[in-house]
């Protein structure tokens, strides 16, 4: 199992200091360090980091990562790219495999335990799942699904249906990922001029895979898209440490 984390991506929010959104702080832990905990549940051989080069040499995120757990991978990203397809195949050395793998966004956050919706992937022998949520915002992905739960088409910042993506990919095979994330580049299908890991998943359908859906309640996801979004996830993370 290798697990991704994507943290090359422009973002309108920051935390306090210009620091990128996953080095907020609360009570001496940082957003980042929550998600390595919440990927560590399942054991992953390596929590594959895809990192700005200017955040590793600004704020030493290597280090950091490397601090906080033993099996992190750095994958600098140099210069700006043409979106979370092409900051994943920066990895391609490491997932381009029959391993299972499971790519992350830093900066939206699922209180479900990673390992029940992992065993809900493996039970359904899917070759590809996706975790929804309710949403109809066009800031976020979303799947449609037919009266029989299968899963028809994917889009991107467009409201297709009421199932919007909360950012967590699984994918049985690594290099199932890596070939249709290379189909979508040779095809050009720029949206807004970048590629979004969820056309990934219309090339999996093209080529009859079987993908699964688990659905959780909004209560359970926290993105961190604005500045209200991460206050609301900073304030439920000082609530839940003080109870520990």
């Amino acid at each position: 199992m290798n697990i991704v984390f994507l943290m090359g991506g422009k973002n309108d929010s920051q935390s306090s200091g210009d620091y990128p959104i996953y080095m907020a702080e609360v009570h001496n832990h940082l957003i980042l360090e929550n998600q390595i905990n919440y990927v560590q549940g399942i054991s992953p051989e390596r929590i594959i980091f895809c990192v700005k080069k200017h955040d590793i040499e600004q704020y030493h995120v290597d280090f950091i990562a490397r601090a906080l757990t033993d099996n992190a991978v750095i994958v600098p990203i140099c210069g700006q790219t043409k979106g979370a397809i092409c900051s994943a195949l920066l990895a391609c050395s490491y997932i381009d495999n029959n391993e299972e793998l499971i790519l992350c966004s830093v900066d939206d956050c699922v209180d479900q335990p990673l390992r029940e919706i992992l065993q809900s992937f493996r039970e359904q022998k899917c070759d590809a799942g996706i975790v929804t949520f309710r949403s109809v915002h066009p800031r976020y992905s979303f799947v449609k699904i037919d009266d029989n739960g299968t899963v028809c088409e994917f889009s991107e910042k467009k409201p297709i249906s009421k199932n919007a993506l909360a950012s967590i990919y699984y994918f049985s095979k690594g290099s199932d990922f890596v070939d249709c994330a290379k189909n979508v580049i040779r095809k050009d299908n720029t949206i807004n001029e970048k590629f979004y890991i969820s056309q990934t998943l219309n090339e999996m359908i093209l080529k009859q895979k079987k993908i699964t859906v688990h659905s959780i309640d909004n209560q359970f996801f926290h993105p961190m898209k604005t500045e209200m979004q991460l206050a609301s996830y900073l304030k439920r993370l000082e609530n839940s440490l003080e109870s520990v």
